[in-house]
């Protein structure tokens, strides 16, 4: 991990940024489409799949450079709800990034037609842990002394730490920078937080042979998650390094195969956890939801994570969701950064007699090949008042989504305020659709659609539609819409198909319900 300090100078107006970049892990591929500055600090731009991305911690105001390999004739920044604006000189990009906004910077570059470039720059942690000291279970210190050059498989190393942590009443298992080698999963206890420094990647074995797996009834086969969070109040992830499932190397990719696109798996599943937060870390490379949790559970933070994953739906349709809120109550999904083929940010009521209630997407950035804004499918206890608020979509099939094609119980009170998408893609799921609301095995109600901006013209429509007399979707309220720059106002509208067993269905200006 690296610190400078730099001392820049706006309107007269003296301030310090601060910049952590943090070290190159040594499997990683260096990107030789860019190099990033920020202010004078060399920042480690690497080649994931199809994309680049780098990640940094900053605090103040920043100026970011990126270096192309060829001439700039066309540049591109997303989210557009930042009004970044750049300059170009060359082959070099610059603009200005604020840890003071409302949302994190995490970007998606799009420059001429080369592939895209993400930057994650993170604020500054403010409560990292030493090192060593009581209650600090340092893997690499005595009496644990873990590999950290991917060497040796170091999994029954941190569950020593962290059950040793649990048996003490609680305390923080420190992963220092470095690789770590594991296979098996890793059982977060109560009252214990995993800590990740900067730098440090945990990153599952790549070997398919090594994994047991299972099939399920629709014929799919997984493996195990690397981490379980099962009956574990008071837990933690945080930190600023990295999660690596090596899901693509792990899966079948073999299109022959009889097991093609099989063992895939989950980073982290939880069940019946209260109070869980997990914060700052990067999430990579996932071939199944990403995080599923906390069923059963209250009180489940995700803040702060980048999520990296396979995002190519025309090469492997895998279902890579990224953040699931599953079965779960009193949950905030606040200021994360998911890129994946599948949902980006879901509410699933996944358990029977648990309802779901106050779930919250906050200010998020997604970019997605299929919904980027999901309630649903699975319905199986009721689900209500779930708010996605002020999100922003840069790609998507589907922008906005509530669906219920698993499970009977009512849907209700589902929110969206402040939305923009900015574009589509089509793939072989379908083609795109701004919103879609569909009753198929469970009623719907009280959806409410405030303030959506849609960039461009989807393929299809907006549609709403139930599939019975019993299955229906009532009172939908679409306020401040608008596609390409002009408003929805009234009804009819070419834009809007309201299909069988749905009514209620208005349009306005504001909404006042």
């Amino acid at each position: 991990m690296n610190l400078c300090g730099i001392v820049n100078l706006h309107l007269e107006r003296r301030c310090v940024a601060i910049v952590i970049t943090y070290t190159k892990p040594a499997y990683t591929t260096t990107s030789l489409v860019f190099n990033l500055h920020a202010d004078d600090t060399n920042v480690f731009v690497e080649h994931f799949l199809d994309y680049h991305y780098a990640h940094f911690s900053y605090s103040g105001t920043s100026v970011l450079t990126v270096t192309a390999s060829q001439p700039i004739t066309s540049f591109d920044i997303s989210p557009h709800s930042m009004e970044i604006t750049g300059t170009v000189n060359g082959n070099e990009l610059t603009f200005s990034i604020d840890n003071n906004a409302e949302k994190p910077a995490y970007l998606v570059i799009q420059i001429n037609s080369l592939e895209k470039l993400v930057v994650l720059a993170d604020p500054l942690e403010s409560n990292a842990p030493r090192s060593s000291g009581a209650g600090i279970y340092n893997i690499t210190s005595d009496p644990y002394y873990a590999d950290n050059t991917w060497t040796s498989d170091v999994t029954s190393i941190i569950q020593q730490a962290i059950d040793d942590a649990s048996a003490a009443g609680g305390g923080t298992v420190y992963v220092p920078e470095g690789v770590y080698k594991v296979k098996d999963i890793l059982y977060i206890k109560s009252n214990v937080t995993l800590y990740l420094q900067g730098g440090a990647v945990i990153k599952s074995n790549p070997d398919r042979t090594l994994y047991e797996h299972t099939t399920s009834s629709e014929g799919k086969i997984f493996i195990e998650p690397m981490i379980r969070i099962d009956h574990a109040p008071n837990s933690n992830i945080l930190g600023r390094g990295v999660l690596d499932a090596s899901g693509i190397a792990i899966m079948d990719t073999d299109r022959a195969s009889a097991t093609y696109l099989g063992y895939r798996r989950n980073v982290i599943v939880g069940n019946f956890s209260n109070q869980v937060t997990i914060e700052g870390i990067i999430i990579k490379d996932s071939t199944t939801w990403t995080i599923n949790g906390i069923q059963g559970g209250d009180g489940f933070t995700v803040r702060h994570v980048k999520i990296i994953n396979h995002k190519n739906a025309d090469q492997y349709k895998i279902m890579n969701d990224g953040i699931d809120l599953c079965g779960t109550r009193n949950a905030v999904a606040e200021k994360n950064f998911v890129m994946t083929v599948d949902d980006a940010l879901c509410a699933k009521s996944t358990i029977n007699d648990f309802a779901m209630y106050n779930v919250r997407f906050k200010n998020n950035i997604v970019f997605s090949s299929c919904a980027g804004l999901k309630a649903g499918l699975q319905s199986w206890s009721p689900m209500y008042d779930v708010w996605f608020e002020n999100n922003d979509v840069v790609q998507a099939r589907r922008g906005i989504v509530v669906e219920a094609t698993a499970g009977t119980q009512l849907m209700s009170d589902i929110h969206f305020v402040n939305t923009r998408v900015e574009g589509y893609v089509f793939t072989s799921m379908g083609k795109s659709i701004p919103v879609e609301i569909e009753a198929k095995t469970a009623p719907i109600t009280n959806v409410y659609i405030d303030g959506a901006l849609f960039e461009k013209a989807a393929v299809h429509p907006i549609t709403i539609s139930g599939s019975s007399s019993t299955n229906t979707v009532t009172n939908v309220a679409l306020a401040e819409l608008s596609i390409c720059g002009d408003a929805i106002t009234n009804v009819p509208d070419k834009r809007i198909i309201e299909g069988s067993h749905a009514a209620g269905f208005s349009v306005s200006a504001r909404n006042k319900a």
